[in-house]
């Protein structure tokens, strides 16, 4: 295994592999943006396949690059960034085939492309990471990774469901309306990918709490840590009020918009540049 390591780090990759990356998502976005406006369903699906053969590229990187750094594809914010964007598209795909419920696939492609667009503007030489770290330390990233990528798809989710109910209010069916699911899926899975980011985030807090306190109490990174914890129990207060039936609906959709905000600056608090 060592030495298909040393093998491995002869070929680095390169800002042109996640710019390539990146366009074959948005080429999935612009192909479901045109078949949707056209009615045309071979357009659509062909711009499923492609958003799926992008995460299938972007998984088998993101593998080959962890192979030759020893470590998860969570060590810079380049690394994060891209992490981001296969998890949301690899959500989408997991909604779907499990829950049969589809995201617009132009807004999971378009979200992914600007991810890797930006983490490939990022990206720096490669730096060999040290592959006897903590693994409690990397579960609290990659939980904190992955609640993220539940709360960007809610986010998402939430816009197309408040677009979509403000369509029917004006009775407005044409335009970007025509490429949104119908409202009841949309209010479903919303609940449930709430619940998922809310736990998910609160195993992240946890075990970055209990580190944090082990190494004196380093000030470093309490921001980091207030901040999530302020999208943690922004996410609870939502999701409570939720399954006491105090918020359906729109009201639902604009509050999870609003719980989304702490989490984009605990993210931000997150990325390695930041601490």
């Amino acid at each position: 295994m060592t030495h298909l390591a040393a093998d491995l780090s002869a070929y680095p990759l390169t800002k042109g592999c996640w710019l390539g990356c990146a366009a074959v998502f948005l080429a999935a976005a612009v192909l479901d943006w045109w078949g949707s406006r056209n009615d045309d369903r071979q357009l659509k699906s062909a711009s499923l396949w492609l958003l799926r053969a992008g995460w299938l590229t972007l998984t088998v990187m993101l593998a080959y690059h962890g192979l030759r750094a020893h470590a998860l594809p969570i060590n810079d914010s380049a690394e994060v960034l891209l992490s981001i964007g296969w998890g949301l598209t690899g959500l989408a795909g997991f909604l779907d085939l499990t829950f049969n419920h589809r995201l617009p696939t132009w807004a999971i492609a378009t979200a992914s492309a600007l991810c890797l667009l930006a983490a490939a503007f990022l990206w720096a030489p490669f730096v060999p990471h040290d592959a006897t770290g903590k693994p409690l330390i990397a579960m609290h990233v990659g939980a904190a990774i992955l609640a993220y990528c539940v709360l960007a798809a809610q986010a998402l989710n939430s816009a197309a469901y408040l677009l979509q109910h403000r369509a029917l209010e004006r009775r407005q069916f044409g335009g970007i309306y025509a490429l949104l699911p119908a409202l009841v899926p949309l209010d479903r899975i919303g609940s449930q990918l709430l619940g998922a980011a809310v736990w998910l985030l609160g195993l992240s807090l946890v075990i970055g709490a209990t580190d944090w306190v082990q190494r004196d109490l380093a000030l470093v990174a309490l921001p980091k840590l207030a901040a999530s914890l302020i999208a943690w129990l922004a996410g609870l207060f939502v999701t409570v009020q939720r399954r006491r039936h105090r918020l359906s609906g729109a009201s639902f959709a604009r509050a999870s918009l609003w719980a989304f905000i702490p989490a984009l600056i605990a993210l931000y608090f997150s990325l390695p540049s930041a601490r």
